[in-house]
């Protein structure tokens, strides 16, 4: 009779356990194609970005709101950093642009030069001026790729393009 309730024991444990580490395995290979992070969520932001001020004037936030390749983080940073630049000087405001870091931009757009799997940065050039550098940096939220910064803004110092 112990040799039953062992053998039971033993077959429900080792059932178990296969249904355990079979799960992990599948969550793990999901988990890691949604791990890399999608370089086009980039590219298609700031290129959208260029086409944006090529057709403005004036800075119209408006833009970015409403954007949906933008985390929230990412809205708020860049509100908080124009509200701030606007409440120190009214007529200047911030002088230069926080998403492309710069004044000037390539007008063409931008191309890939390298992917941080890891972290999630992305180094763009521009297509018309390759030595203009820019690092977006890409997050996972609610299964999709979103952008969390570009430029200044939630780019660590360290990793923003030299100018």
């Amino acid at each position: 009779m112990k040799l039953i309730f062992i053998l039971i024991f033993a077959l429900i444990s080792f059932s178990c356990n296969a249904q355990i580490n079979g799960k992990s395995k599948a969550q793990i290979v999901t988990t890691d194609s949604n791990l890399v992070p999608d370089s086009g969520v980039a590219l298609q932001f700031i290129n959208e970005y260029v086409t944006f001020c090529s057709q403005q004037i004036s800075l119209d936030s408006n833009w970015i709101k409403k954007n949906q390749l933008l985390t929230g983080k990412f809205k708020t940073t860049y509100n908080n950093l124009i509200n701030s630049a606007i409440k120190s000087d009214p007529e200047i405001g911030l002088d230069f642009d926080p998403i492309l870091d710069a004044q000037d931009y390539p007008e063409q757009g931008f191309e890939l030069v390298n992917c941080d799997n890891k972290a999630g940065f992305i180094t763009l050039k521009g297509k018309d001026w390759p030595d203009f550098l820019l690092v977006i940096k890409v997050v996972r939220q609610d299964n999709k790729w979103l952008v969390d910064g570009s430029g200044v803004i939630n780019i660590p110092l360290n990793k923003r393009a030299e100018r």
